[in-house]
């Protein structure tokens, strides 16, 4: 059947060409060409059409003639408006909290301090966070307890931040105080070996009780960018309250050591050590002030607390060309940027949704 419909299908073809050489009173020997071409032409369409694709080659669907829902780029196009604009919703929830978050914390920094007591329970700390504290004592004396948290940057001034131990009036064990910002220029050494230049200014020698207002901050975590601290260098690049009161405390000798309590605090009273005291104190020969070694063997809690300064912008001013460590200032400092994002996201998905109309227009319009 093949050969009878090929035979058939040259005979025709012949005779068309045929037709053509007698009208166009073209030479005989020009038939074979002229029938091989009209051929070509009744198989393959039109050579000069754009449905000619090749010779034996069949007709595909090209990526104009598919329908515009069926583009890869449409689809993501598409999906992005929604996905951005779910992430506009989420920031606007977050700037809820965030709000709702700083009402708290300033409500509770309108709250009269609070007094640490003599015995302090670490774990219920975080109920108290932002809270006013109260501090009377002292600052350690000894230059080289002072641990310094940097750098830092105040002002476009490079510095660091001063850390030292408070000794309490009430003879519990000494607590961290974030005394402030201190210019890198104030400082003196390098390592462990670093001081203040103006020891004396910044922690003058005064008789009796020193005041201090502080807060009780929240303390984050370091996060994967912040080199570990290195207390043997006196390098501390984030606050770590357990590191920086196990650096600055002596190793535990007894368990009244572990548990704020010093051994002043023991009451080692008898009658004869009272007789002894009282004859003592009669002649003279008793001192109640404790010795430097006993001064510098304190324990340290793990309480880090941030002093406040409630000065003016001259005084600030003044306290830091004078290397004399500036507190923070009595108010809640909390990045609230999340208005901001929530615009940026819903920006992004009506020039995406815009882009995505059009894209749609031109596709329905083919």
């Amino acid at each position: 059947m093949a050969s009878v419909a090929t035979t058939t299908t040259t005979t025709t073809t012949t005779a068309a060409a045929g037709a053509l050489l007698r009208r166009a009173a073209l030479p005989p020997r020009a038939a074979p060409r002229l029938a091989a071409a009209v051929s070509a032409r009744a198989y393959h369409g039109d050579l000069s059409s754009s449905e000619y694709h090749g010779q034996g080659a069949r007709k595909s669907d090209s990526p104009a003639d598919r329908p515009w829902y069926t583009s890869p780029t449409t689809l993501v196009l598409g999906f992005i408006p929604l996905f951005t604009a779910g992430l506009g919703f989420w920031q606007l929830q977050r700037l809820k909290w965030k709000v709702s978050l700083i009402e708290e914390l300033e409500d509770k920094l309108r709250k009269d301090p609070i007094v640490l007591p003599k015995n302090i329970n670490l774990d219920a700390l975080s109920a108290f966070e932002f809270r006013l504290v109260q501090l009377d004592g002292s600052f350690d004396p000894d230059p080289s307890r002072i641990l310094f948290l940097g750098p830092r940057v105040k002002d476009g001034i490079l510095g660091y931040q001063v850390v030292v131990p408070f000794r309490r009036a009430n003879g519990g064990a000494d607590v961290l105080v974030n005394r402030g910002f201190v210019a890198k220029t104030q400082t003196v050494g390098e390592g462990k070996d670093r001081r203040l230049r103006n020891h004396r200014d910044a922690f003058p020698a005064k008789a009796g009780e020193t005041k201090v207002l502080a807060l009780l901050p929240r303390i984050y975590p370091a996060n994967a960018f912040t080199p570990p601290n290195e207390p043997q260098n006196n390098s501390w690049f984030h606050a770590d309250p357990k590191e920086m009161a196990a650096h600055l405390s002596p190793p535990p000798s007894n368990p009244g050591a572990s548990t704020g309590a010093t051994e002043d605090d023991t009451d080692h009273y008898t009658p004869s050590a009272g007789v002894a005291a009282s004859v003592s104190s009669l002649l003279g020969l008793s001192s109640s002030s404790p010795t430097p070694v006993q001064e510098q063997t304190r324990p340290v809690l793990p309480i880090l607390l941030e002093e406040i300064f409630e000065g003016h912008a001259g005084e600030a001013s003044q306290r830091v060309l004078q290397g004399i460590p500036l507190g923070r200032a009595p108010t809640i400092e909390l990045r609230n940027q999340h208005a901001v994002y929530a615009g940026t996201w819903f920006s992004l998905s009506a020039a995406t949704a815009a882009m995505f109309a059009i894209l749609v227009r031109r596709g329905r319009g083919r």
